[in-house]
């Protein structure tokens, strides 16, 4: 009977042994799950992969393919929009790779694009704490320091990636970014130009000079980073839009046509009145007169149809097409023009404003005008609150300003 029990024994360990994986079969089992998910994550199937994520992690919690699956797993999580399960992942991650900081700063970076600032940089100087010779994590601390404008905090961060990697571009960039958003232009133009010197190509440096000189009024410089950002990043980018929407922020508005179907100013000095309309044929008589003004970018509607901006003048200078009846005294038939328009109206669709002005005829019925020289200046702002350009505020027909 004992050796009964002996055998039967002996055949349940066999068996026992025979469906119990060993350390190898689990490893092994652990890397086809990890492998799997990398599979489905490349193909977009983010939940699959999540998955195979976690049966890998199951079979060998404290291996390296878990440390990888953990990894994917957050980064998986996150792409199918479950953030809180990524956060789940990454700080079960923590307590099971104590000693890893990757997964402190990946868990840094969600709290931090949640709102969750503090809980954010708790985790990177976590990161910090256990692997302090890691540029990368100071410079994280520092972008995040950036985003909540502690200026101090930021550069203090950035000088030590600096410190830490003089050979790479990522120091000087970001602190030229810190440099740049408090206002030290030239001192923000040095470090974006030492990271150039080390990538000339760096799209990153580009833009951030691309900010600093729209900002600086340096616009035609600010152009030249657009184009550099148009051939090397695209058009459709991110940078590109956003510097293209920044050098408009701060750029002069112009003057870029004028015109008239109501009549030819072209009309030069001893223009008769009466030839305009028969209706100023008749001795103090009067006609309104439209020129519309064509702007290059989005004005302020109010600053624009406030006739007080607008100014109406004969020409006193031979930089606007030469002097008022080309500088000879005028007749007394000369009629006298209101400084003022009588209305202004602003389409926002064409960038253009009517400008509405009076023509009287004299008391005698013969009197002249030059239309040639008339001057029509405005001093409004565009929708950023930026003052007209001065080389092309005013504009009269033989100026060829506009």
């Amino acid at each position: 009977m004992e050796i009964q029990t002996a055998a039967t024994q002996t055949n349940a360990d066999l068996l026992f042994s025979s469906t119990t994986p060993t350390a190898a079969n689990m490893e092994f089992i652990s890397g086809q799950a990890l492998s799997r998910g990398i599979d489905a994550y490349s193909s977009g199937d983010y939940r699959r992969a999540a998955r195979e994520f976690k049966l890998a992690i199951s079979f060998e919690p404290y291996s390296y393919n878990a440390l990888d699956a953990f990894q994917y797993l957050g980064v998986a999580l996150e792409s199918d929009g479950d953030v809180r399960g990524a956060m789940r992942a990454y700080r079960e991650a923590i307590a099971l790779f104590p000693t890893e900081s990757g997964f402190n700063v990946s868990l840094g970076n969600l709290l931090f694009s949640e709102g969750k600032h503090e809980e954010a940089l708790q985790q990177y100087n976590d990161a910090i704490k256990k692997n302090p010779a890691d540029s990368e994590i100071h410079y994280a601390l520092g972008q995040a320091y950036l985003t909540l404008e502690k200026f101090d905090q930021a550069e203090e961060q950035f000088q030590r990636v600096i410190q830490m990697s003089p050979k790479e571009t990522a120091g000087y960039y970001a602190l030229g970014q810190a440099y740049r958003q408090q206002g030290k232009f030239k001192e923000a133009e040095m470090q974006l130009g030492k990271a150039l010197a080390i990538e000339q190509d760096f799209a990153n440096a580009h833009y951030e000079l691309g900010l600093l000189y729209a900002e600086t009024k340096q616009i035609d410089r600010a152009n030249e980073e657009l184009e550099f950002l148009a051939a090397n990043a695209g058009r459709g980018s991110d940078f590109y839009s956003n510097l293209d929407f920044t050098i408009d922020e701060h750029t002069a508005p112009r003057f870029i046509a004028a015109y008239s179907a109501q009549l030819n100013l072209a009309s030069g000095p001893g223009t008769r009145v009466s030839t305009l309309d028969n209706s100023l044929k008749t001795p103090g008589e009067s006609k309104n007169y439209t020129i519309s003004f064509a702007f290059d970018k989005e004005m302020d509607t109010t600053s624009v149809q406030n006739i007080s901006n607008w100014d109406i003048s004969r020409s006193t200078s031979t930089s606007t097409g030469g002097l008022y009846n080309w500088g000879f005294k005028t007749s007394s038939t000369e009629i006298d023009l209101s400084a003022r328009p009588v209305n202004v109206i602003y389409d926002s669709k064409t960038l253009s404003a009517k400008v509405s002005f009076k023509v009287t005829q004299n008391a005698s019925g013969n009197g002249t005008v030059d239309l040639s020289h008339l001057v029509f200046k405005f001093q409004g702002k565009d929708i950023y609150g930026n003052s007209m350009d001065p080389s092309a505020d005013q504009y009269n027909r033989l100026s060829l300003v506009v």
